[in-house]
């Protein structure tokens, strides 16, 4: 690889202002991904959208998200870190003021996909140019706000979605975030100085080839409660995703400049990592998607007072972050990460015990408090073993691993949430209107979501109190199934982090090379129980 194209160093103030336009744009593109969720029942209400509608309402921005992330991040280095940020940006605002007036289900996916290709453009770039801008002696100070933003940009979109809804339409959400983004990419053109490295190889192929192969499996795995598991376009979507990401597997060992060298999953701290980071996300986006619904359907909370209990978490997240590299270096990654899971899956698994709603709020809001406590501590030492895995001159790649990792791990989460809520809901409802007495045609607009359900329930007399308890419950009861599935993941991680990383040495600091939402330093490898070394 080449060397980067740097320039001269902004002055004082203007390193200041870039920091600022940097975690503005990366706020508005992590936001993106979580808004939404708190804006779905009032989007399937004003649009028609049944539940499988609303799952690609989210997904199609957090596929493409993920999917492109690399790909589009090496073509921004390659191509020009500025131009990256200003198509980006350009992109992601244009679609998401759009997505904001349109009233279809299906213009509303479509433009969320679009938007998600902007997102890739901006989220690397972003740190980029920070990196690129900034002396050494002063990028750790840089990257740590940016890192701050990265982990509470999703808490900071949902409360600002509340506020929004709690005044306006459901589409003020995107119009206000395309606004946003619009203003900031004039003051990118303003403010970011220009830098690319025109020697680094694109893997358009591979590239391509991940795009699609996650696309089938994501498709199957959302459309397959609705068309039924053995329909033909689910089986054709799931084949279809395996052997392209298999092609992709055999396209990256054999290609010379691979976009992800598969060969260093081999590396068992990286594995490890990867699996840690891969299923915390998995459960944290899949309760954060279903979450918000729960609360409006089941508690009858509207938009603001859902974002208000769901801040909880970041009470537990705050305090273990701060203590998790001084717990890193005393139990290792391995246990940290354990330990970590473990609490998460204790509060997922209460959480879906308080399903059904008779329980307190407060109960949820300690349950979450404990939810992010594990979080905070399981996400350092994820980070840690997958830097800590890979040569330190492949740390630009192993910080590409970690950012993947997560936004795959939070777009496989969400698809597989929605699919078990949607399975339950539907043997739920059927279930416990067979001996009823509403017509065939209520009860198949019911079939479509709780919203639909809800909406219709009052044309029906008392048979709609009957419709509604049922389709309540039968959400209820979905939301917390799903919640179970997350718990089993969480706790095949927790073993997975005690056992994957039993080895003599491991690493216990943090590499400097920064991961999304993490501020690594640089590993240093003890035995196990000693002190660590001192960094080199």
């Amino acid at each position: 690889m080449g060397t980067p194209q740097r320039h001269p160093h902004p002055p004082r103030g203007g390193l200041k202002l870039l920091l600022f336009v940097m975690c503005l744009a990366l706020a508005l593109v992590i936001g993106a991904g979580s808004s939404l969720s708190l804006a779905l029942p009032d989007i399937a209400t004003a649009t028609g959208a049944n539940q499988t509608q609303l799952t690609w309402v989210v997904n199609a921005y957090a596929l493409v998200f993920a999917a492109l992330l690399l790909p589009v991040g090496i073509a921004a280095d390659r191509f020009g870190r500025r131009s990256a940020l200003l198509l980006g940006l350009a992109l992601f605002a244009a679609a998401s003021f759009t997505s904001g007036l349109v009233d279809d289900p299906g213009g509303l996916i479509a433009l969320r996909g679009v938007a998600g290709v902007g997102a890739a453009a901006v989220m690397p770039a972003t740190l980029s140019v920070l990196v690129d801008a900034y002396p050494e002696d002063e990028q750790s100070r840089a990257v740590s706000v940016w890192a701050g933003v990265s982990g509470a940009g999703a808490l900071v979109g949902i409360l600002a979605a509340g506020v929004l809804l709690d005044q306006f339409w459901w589409g003020s959400v995107q119009v206000v975030y395309g606004v946003a983004a619009g203003l900031t990419v004039i003051a990118c053109a303003a403010v970011v100085p220009p830098s690319n490295n025109p020697d680094l190889a694109l893997d358009v192929p591979g590239g391509l080839l991940s795009l699609g192969g996650l696309a089938g499996i994501v498709f199957a795995v959302i459309e397959g409660p609705e068309r039924g598991w053995t329909s033909a376009p689910v089986v054709v979507g799931a084949l279809a995703g395996g052997a392209l990401l298999a092609l992709f597997v055999w396209h990256e060992l054999r290609t010379h400049e691979p976009m992800l060298d598969v060969r260093l999953f081999t590396s068992p701290f990286l594995a490890t990592g990867s699996l840690i980071v891969f299923l915390q996300f998995f459960a944290a986006f899949g309760f954060f998607f279903l979450a918000p619904q729960w609360l409006q359907y089941v508690h009858r909370l509207d938009s603001l007072e859902t974002a208000l209990w769901l801040l909880p978490v970041a009470v537990g997240i705050g305090p273990a972050s701060a203590a998790g590299p001084a717990l890193l270096e005393k139990l290792g990654p391995g246990r940290l990460a354990g330990l970590g899971m473990a609490l998460m899956a204790m509060a997922t698994g209460a959480l879906a015990a308080q399903a059904g709603g008779g329980q307190a709020l407060w109960v949820f809001a300690a349950t979450l408090i404990v939810f992010g406590f594990g979080f905070g501590l399981a996400i350092t030492p994820g980070t840690t073993l997958i830097i800590g895995g890979l040569p330190d001159d492949r740390r630009t790649l192993s910080a590409a691993v970690n950012d993947v990792t997560r936004e795959v791990g939070g777009a496989l989460g969400g698809a597989v949430a929605a699919s078990v809520l949607i399975a339950v809901y539907a043997q739920d409802l059927s279930t416990g209107l067979a001996d009823s007495r509403i017509p065939a045609s209520a009860e198949q607009t019911a079939e479509d979501g709780v919203a639909q359900a809800l909406a219709i329930s009052g044309d029906l007399g008392r048979d709609g109190a009957q419709l509604m308890s049922t389709a309540v419950e039968a959400f209820a009861n979905g939301y917390g199934t799903a919640l179970w599935v997350a718990t089993s993941a969480l706790l095949v991680g927790a073993a997975a982090s005690v056992l994957g990383a039993r080895r003599k040495t491991h690493p216990t600091k943090v590499a400097r090379y920064p991961a999304a939402g993490q501020v690594p330093c640089r590993p240093t490898q003890t035995r196990e129980g000693s002190q660590p070394l001192s960094p080199r």
